[in-house]
């Protein structure tokens, strides 16, 4: 009799932790042991489902042993208090709560409310008819229309009508549980939705954000969750403004986010505003707490100087800060949570063309570049610089008029030798863009017999992005490159970890876009060596914004220097 290395778990091959019998146990690393799981529950999901049984310990006790059980099934291994880390289950572990409240509710119903970027808002549906328990009957339904119909369609299934607007929903599932004693009703409606501040009737005081909020209170949500929550992050923004107004209307309330701080420290405060308003807020003698506001918050987390002491200098009493979000959080990190394959990170050159060179330079040192034809593109700011200046390295440039240039094809190039050599063997791959005419260049440069290129971006019609992301994500033999705006694609899909290489032709202004497309790849699913290869031209603007990424330091600031330097 020896103890189990700690290191190796047993696996029951009935998949009944009750049946001990040596033949019917098999010895694995962990690693196995969860992809075997994930590959027999796959398709299933009841809330009483043990993934795992480790033996931690045996005990002789007469005929009967005593096991040390933890559970671990990969989707649902940390509790969502309010937020968790992107790429660990999140969606599943709101679903698994929100079959919870059903089960426990008195009426036997569960409403929720999901607000998230578009690019998630028809996810949460089909994930909801994967995940909510199959004891469970389900409605889930991604709100379309107009702003005016959304509301109505709100406030309808809050009546229990389920006919009104039914037809204008762009992904639904209706789903009758095993026992259909409990139901949860979903509706998800794009964040946007709750932007608007423009008037219900000409010279009104009455805006769409008011629509929509009595809409919500009409509807009267037992649950309302707000995904990707970092963009709401800006405390002075409409949809941020409007979704604080939604507080009081429901008592439980989640958000979700991978990156809650994608700037600073004060992006905690509009995100909390919608959680826990009082969180932050002046403790009061009775113990009760103030809503905090923002001006408060920024007094006591940031140190202010500069033009009339209105620049943040730096940050304080971020322990406090941390142990207060703590008290409504919790944290899965993907290291912790996924048993990820190795990240790879290759930085491929690009040499710029004579004429991209000549444009490049010209365009810093004078704000204008001379174009075929007489055409002319100058620039009337340092912003607008910047912007030309990643548009000349992508290979276009846009004139006066607004008509496109192709300058150049030096990027373009290098990603077809990418895609068609390097990677020939590969039967996904995907490559990431910020600029929509680059798309166009890019998708045309890497037409090639063999080989079906699709592309997503920001005029690509829902049903078209979820059949591309489908198709893509399965076993179809053909070999498909898919030409992504970042933006796009950076949130809630899945479907890419059948790829294991992305190439980032440009990259966008924002880290967290970056670290959000990155995650597209690796997560959970993914079972290769992922590679993220990265073009930049030397001594231009590619390399300010990689290096920014990589430092973690203020990307506009650094642009600025760089244009401000005339060699």
């Amino acid at each position: 009799f020896t103890y189990l290395d700690p290191a190796l778990h047993v696996h029951h091959i009935d998949h009944n932790p009750q049946n001990n019998d040596p033949r019917n146990l098999r010895v694995m690393t962990e690693s196995e042991h969860h992809r075997l799981h994930a590959e027999v529950s796959k398709g299933r999901h009841v809330l009483e489902q043990v993934a795992e049984i480790r033996v931690a310990s045996i005990i002789e006790w007469g005929e009967e042993e005593v096991f040390d059980v933890t559970v671990a099934d990969d989707p649902h291994t940390f509790i969502a208090g309010t937020f968790s880390v992107s790429n660990t289950g999140k969606t599943a572990t709101t679903l698994d709560y929100a079959s919870l409240l059903a089960l426990k509710s008195p009426t036997a119903e569960a409403r929720v409310l999901v607000i998230a970027p578009l690019a998630a808002v028809d996810t949460w549906i089909e994930q909801a008819e994967t995940f909510v328990a199959d004891q469970i009957s389900v409605h889930a339904e991604a709100l379309g229309g107009s702003i005016r119909q959304r509301a109505e369609v709100l406030a309808a299934r809050g009546r229990g009508d389920y006919e009104t607007g039914a037809r204008r929903s762009f992904a639904t599932v209706q789903r009758k549980g095993i026992h259909d004693t409990s139901r949860l009703t979903l509706l998800a409606v794009n964040l946007d939705t709750f932007g608007s501040r423009a008037s219900l009737t000409k010279g009104g005081s009455r805006t769409m954000a008011d629509l929509m909020v009595q809409a919500v209170k009409d509807y009267a949500p037992d649950l309302i969750v707000v995904d990707e929550s970092h963009r709401i992050k800006g405390p002075t923004s409409n949809t941020s403004r409007a979704l604080a107004r939604l507080t009081p209307l429901c008592r439980r309330r989640m958000i979700l986010t991978g990156t809650v701080m994608p700037h600073s420290p004060l992006d905690v405060f509009a995100q909390w505003r919608f959680l826990e308003p009082t969180a932050f807020g002046q403790l009061l003698p009775d113990g009760s707490r103030r809503p905090a506001t923002f001006t408060q918050f920024r007094g006591k987390y940031a140190v202010m100087g500069g033009w009339m002491g209105k620049e943040v200098k730096g940050f304080i009493n971020l322990d406090q800060l941390q142990d207060t979000m703590a008290l409504n959080s919790s944290v899965a990190r993907k290291t912790d949570a996924l048993d990820l394959p190795p990240v790879i990170d290759s930085v491929v050159r690009v040499d710029l063309t004579p004429a991209e060179t000549k444009a490049y330079r010209e365009m810093k040192k004078s704000l204008a570049v001379a174009l075929s034809a007489g055409a002319l593109a100058s620039v009337p700011n340092r912003l607008a610089q910047m912007m030309r200046l990643r548009q000349i390295t992508s290979g276009y440039l846009p004139d006066d008029t607004g008509t496109m240039h192709v300058i150049g094809e030096s990027k373009a190039s290098v990603v077809r030798s990418l895609v068609h050599d390097t990677l020939a063997g590969e039967d996904r791959i995907v490559v990431f863009a910020h600029f929509r005419p680059e798309i166009d260049l890019l998708v045309k440069r890497l037409a090639q017999t063999g080989t079906e290129v699709v592309q997503i971006s920001g005029d690509t019609s829902n049903r078209e992005r979820a059949e591309i992301r489908h198709r893509f994500g399965s076993t179809d033999p053909a070999r498909i490159v898919l030409v992504a705006q970042t933006k796009t694609m950076s949130l809630a899909v899945n479907e890419l970890v059948t790829a294991s290489h992305a190439i980032f032709a440009s990259l966008p202004n924002q880290r967290d876009d970056i670290e959000q497309a990155r995650a597209r790849l690796d997560r959970q699913g993914q079972t290769r060596n992922v590679t993220f290869w990265t073009t930049v031209a030397p001594a231009t603007v590619d390399e300010v914004i990689l290096q920014s990424y990589r430092e973690r330091s203020d990307l506009e600031a650094a642009m600025l220097r760089h244009v401000a330097d005339a060699g």
